[in-house]
Parts: C-alpha cells; structure tokens; sequence
C-alpha cells in the first residue's frame, strides 16, 4: 500500500493492492497539448506542481465493475497523457519511469473503492451518481443499438433536476464482429505514476464520528451513499509516490462512435454545480473502445519517495 499517516481505525473495509477485477468498460481517445483547467478536484490542484504534463495519447475511460474485491461500482476516470516522474535520489531504489500516465480526476460510485484506490495507488477518486441506458452486454448477446451515459454531482437523485456533468451516446459499431484484445500489445506505457495525495481536511475526525455512530447503533452509512456530506472520512491521505501495473485484456473489444453532450441546463447553460466538477471543452476523438466482459489487473504499488 502506499505509505500513508491515516493508520487510525476506519469504518471502511480495507482492500489492499493487487486487485483482479471484471467489467464492461469504455475508452475515448484525447491527445491534449495542454491540460484544461480543472483536470484535477480542487483538493487535489496541488499534484499539479508535481512532474510537467508532456501530452501523448489519453484518455477518458467509463468502468462497470461487475467483480471487485470490495464489490460492484460504476467509475469515470481522466487519464489526460503523460507527465513527467521525479527521481528520488540514493541507490538500491526500484527503477522508476521519468514519463508515465497519470490519473486526475475520478469519480466512482461507492465509497469503498474511494478510501481504498487512495491509500492503495494514490488515486484521487471522489463520489458521483451514475446513469446507464441499457445494462452492460451478457456474452453470446449484441450491444445495445446506443449507450447513453450521465454522470451526476454526488448526492443527487433522479428526477431532482440537477444536470449531469459529464454525459455522452456511445454507437457501438456492429459492421465488424468484436475480437480478442489484450492491453499490453499497444505502443503506449500503461503503468500509471501517481504522486502522493493530500487528505481532506477533518479527514480523521470524520472517520471516528463514523466509528463512533456505529458502535453506539446510530446507524452506519451504505456503501453506496453518495452523499458529499460523508466523503470527507473517506478522502485519506499518502506521503509516497507510486507506480503500478495496469494490465486489461477482453474476449470482446470492438470500436464504438463518441458523442459527449455538454453538461447543461435545459437553457444549454453549464452552471457553478457542473463547472466544479470537470474540466470545460474535454472532448475525446469521436472513436473509441468498447471493452464486454473484461478483466483488468491492477498491481500492487512500488513506492518512492523523492
């Protein structure tokens, strides 16, 4: 796990590294010459000063876990490209990429996986509510004809009329049948780097209110509770940088057209709430990667520190 001082008691279940995992899974293409403002939460920001941002192929990449070993959740993730690593001095140390992938922002459908992605690799996830139009593809079927996917503040509720801030149609193509893809056979380096995260302030106070409402019957919070009001006990912190395998592989991967709606009032407006919550004008290539039934390995982290 990476190195953290949060080694107080947590009312989250912990789930160390290395992860296997199986999903339904979407990736749209970007390729930034710059990083658009708000790539990262505002708790985050700081990891902006922490390796310069070099470009190359991203990502936006739409998770369905339906095997985890904290259980099922929904996850959007912005892998902008690459960013230069900083090299801790000394020797005997493990050799360390100087340009890797990074993840910025996050957001994920449960609160288990947030505590545990940060403390395992150093993953700035954060809560959100997800909609999907069609259930992910069971094997022997077709997909659906299209995708609609909306991603919603945490805490929101269907029907509460608060916008998506991020939404798009995916068009499955169905002129080529799918076929067998395996990760490690692209160009690209896909082991991520990801340097230490900052806790939320109130981060352990917030966690032994939780403990303390637990074990006095007042009740325990779901682990599918979106609300903001109880994410501060889940955002720890970590004092290393790390970097990790990431390895995907699928019986099933076939292209797919990309439509990203605006996030927007009805009056086509992007208001405070959504701006807040993702990058403006973060538009990926209008193909992607439609991954049914994949498996995804997520190794246990090498550390460092600089």
């Amino acid at each position: 796990m990476a190195s953290t001082s949060n080694s107080s008691p947590h009312p989250v279940e912990r789930s160390e590294a290395p992860w296997t995992v199986k999903c339904e899974t979407y990736w749209m293409l970007i390729n930034l010459k710059s990083l658009p403002e708000g790539v990262y939460d505002k708790l985050e920001e700081p990891l902006l000063q922490h390796g310069e941002f070099k470009g190359g192929m991203g990502f936006l990449m739409v998770v369905r876990y339906s095997y985890t070993p904290v259980g099922t959740y929904d996850e959007l993730a912005i892998v902008p490209g690459n960013f230069t690593v900083p090299q801790p001095s000394g020797t005997g140390l493990p050799k360390i990429p100087k340009k890797a992938m990074r993840i910025c922002r996050i957001y994920v459908s449960q609160r288990t996986t947030v505590y545990n992605g940060r403390l395992n690799w150093n993953i700035a996830k954060h809560l959100a509510r997800f909609k999907f139009s069609a259930p992910p593809t069971a094997a022997g079927q077709s997909p659906p004809e299209k995708l609609d996917i909306a991603v919603y503040p945490p805490g929101t509720m269907e029907g509460d009329g608060v916008p998506p801030f991020f939404a798009c149609t995916l068009q499955p193509f169905k002129w080529l049948p799918s076929i067998p893809f395996n990760a490690k056979y692209l160009p690209v380096e896909s082991s991520p780097a990801q340097p230490p995260v900052p806790a939320a302030a109130g981060q352990k106070e917030a966690a032994a209110a939780e403990i303390q409402a637990r074990d006095d019957g007042s009740g325990t919070i779901n682990p599918y509770n979106t609300s903001p009001q109880h994410e501060d006990a889940l955002l720890a912190g970590t004092d290393t940088w790390c970097s990790f395998a990431f390895e995907a592989s699928t019986p099933r991967a076939r292209g797919c057209w990309v439509t990203v709606h605006e996030g927007a009032t009805q009056s086509g407006e992007r208001t405070d709430e959504t701006s807040k919550y993702w990058p403006r004008g973060l538009r990926p290539w209008a193909i992607g990667g439609w991954l049914e039934d994949a498996q995804i390995y997520i190794g246990p982290p090498v550390e460092w520190k600089l």
